[in-house]
């Protein structure tokens, strides 16, 4: 069985540095497909996918239902040969994504591969199938005055309100995390917690050393 990596266009805007270098590692071991939403090219039956991001994964499995998508972090987990940078000292709270909810796989490979960098890590209440949380695409204030703008919005997705709105918002998910760096592993959670104000860092820019 052979495997495609299949890049996030995303994570490529939000974070070029840890993309290209990214890319250029997997390109010794692996075809680099084209964006999953318009790659147009037949791909054999079998054939495992490796995706980076959430939306990656829905558009694999609206697209190309003859392949095995796979989490990039499970598969680099089970990668006993890859070499990860040493953090100790460094410690961050986990975002789930609440698109992960489902996925427990990639809860404990993220967890892992943290361990394995010397990453001390702190857990918010709800987390791995709790999670709730997906930034400006899914999120649920319970503070009056964060649910009283949702409110007054009716079927507007969160990504289309104002930002100083959507930083009022998600200051409660914030605030959860108790002042550490939020470690994410997915853009929309990492980019909600920067427009409330918060430091996060993707899990992928502290393996390909782009973070500090």
């Amino acid at each position: 069985m052979g495997d495609i990596y299949f890049p996030s266009c995303n994570f490529s805007k939000a974070s070029p540095q840890a993309a290209k270098k990214l890319r250029a590692l997997l390109r010794e071991q692996m075809p680099a497909a084209g964006c999953c939403r318009t790659d147009k090219k037949e791909y054999p039956a079998g054939e495992r996918a490796l995706y980076l991001c959430q939306a990656c994964r829905e558009g694999l499995e609206e697209r190309f239902p003859q392949l095995i998508s796979e989490n990039l972090f499970v598969w680099l987990d089970r990668e006993a040969d890859f070499v990860l940078p040493d953090y100790s000292g460094l410690a961050v709270s986990v975002q789930d994504c609440w698109r992960d909810r489902e996925h427990p796989e990639i809860h404990r490979a993220v967890r892992s591969l943290l361990s394995k960098m010397g990453v001390a890590v702190r857990e918010i209440s709800r987390n791995r199938e709790q999670a709730d949380y997906c930034g400006n695409l899914h999120f649920v204030p319970e503070r009056p005055e964060a649910a009283d703008l949702v409110n007054a919005r009716p079927g507007v997705p969160l990504y289309q309100f104002p930002e100083e709105e959507q930083r009022v918002i998600f200051a409660e998910q914030l605030e959860k995390h108790g002042g550490l760096p939020v470690l994410c592993y997915c853009n929309r959670c990492k980019l909600g917690i920067e427009t409330a104000g918060g430091k996060a860092v993707h899990l992928m820019e502290l393996i390909m050393g782009t973070y500090l």
